[in-house]
């Protein structure tokens, strides 16, 4: 089954440490393209992420999103310099005592004296953190997966519709082919007949050898022949499975340049046509490729 590169999943998960909340966001990209954005507090825990991903995403840009809110219980504490205290306050009493100042030393101004009053925040148990890191990951990617198969779903059968048409197309260009020689002589034949006079017999043998020459610059059989085996490809990566947009892509390259040089050789209009078709849906078909992982 056939997996959009374009997504959304969001999951979340409680312990002791806290509450962690991720999102991930993919769309298209050539290559895996991750980019994690973590608080402080959860740096460490960026394996966990990846660790959720593995195996599961293999193309696209992946934007990822952690939030944590901690527990109460390891918030943050409030340490006092007990002797910076103390020795803040002395200095007080003596300068009130020498200058014959009122002692009034409140709680407000002992919060603004320097480095008395420090904040720390408590360490968290990492092993937890991480657990906790990992099982919201695992529900955020578990539904990017879900959307992201739900639209591959939608995209195989587009694709499978578009290579429908290229190889009705190319089947045409198959019939048609063997008669542009044939018809070339015929019309050939017709234009010297006009040209001379009814008396005279056309060179059979001149005539044959304009035939040879058209038909040699309006041989496809080698094109045709790598162009069926372009089509049978791109079948075997779409039933494989396996994320194949990589693969396909590329063969669409191969694929254009052989139809490009087939359609130079097309001296015929309903051959030509038949082209102009497969062209057309090459692109269709290239542009829905892009979505896929």
């Amino acid at each position: 089954m056939l997996k959009s590169m374009t997504g959304f999943g969001k999951g979340t998960a409680v312990s002791a440490v806290g509450t962690v909340t991720v999102e991930i966001k993919t769309v298209n990209s050539k290559s895996l393209d991750l980019q994690i954005k973590m608080p402080r507090d959860l740096s460490a825990c960026e394996n966990a992420v990846k660790k959720a991903l593995r195996d599961r995403v293999s193309r696209g840009k992946v934007d990822v999103f952690v939030q944590f809110e901690r527990s109460k219980d390891t918030g943050t504490k409030v340490q006092i310099d007990w002797e910076l205290a103390e020795a803040y306050i002395g200095a007080g009493r003596e300068a009130c005592e020498r200058f014959g100042i009122g002692d009034g030393i409140t709680l407000d101004q002992l919060f603004k004296m320097p480095d008395v009053f420090t904040a720390e925040r408590a360490e968290i148990d990492a092993k937890e953190a991480e657990k906790c890191v990992y099982e919201a990951a695992d529900e955020a990617v578990r539904n990017l997966c879900e959307m992201r198969n739900t639209e591959g779903t939608y995209l195989d059968g587009e694709i499978r519709r578009i290579v429908g048409e290229i190889s009705e197309a190319f089947e045409k260009i198959k019939a048609r082919a063997p008669f542009v020689s044939v018809e070339y002589k015929q019309k050939l034949t017709e234009r010297i007949e006009k040209l001379l006079d009814s008396k005279e017999a056309v060179d059979e043998q001149r005539l044959a050898q304009e035939v040879a020459i058209f038909a040699d610059r309006a041989d496809i059989t080698e094109e045709t022949a790598r162009i069926e085996s372009h089509l049978n490809q791109i079948s075997k990566y779409l039933e494989s499975g396996l994320p194949c947009g990589r693969e396909i892509d590329f063969v669409l390259q191969e694929f254009k340049r052989e139809i490009n040089t087939l359609g130079s050789k097309s001296n015929d209009t309903e051959l030509f046509g038949a082209v102009l078709t497969v062209k057309s849906r090459l692109e269709m078909l290239r542009e829905q490729i892009q979505n896929i992982e």
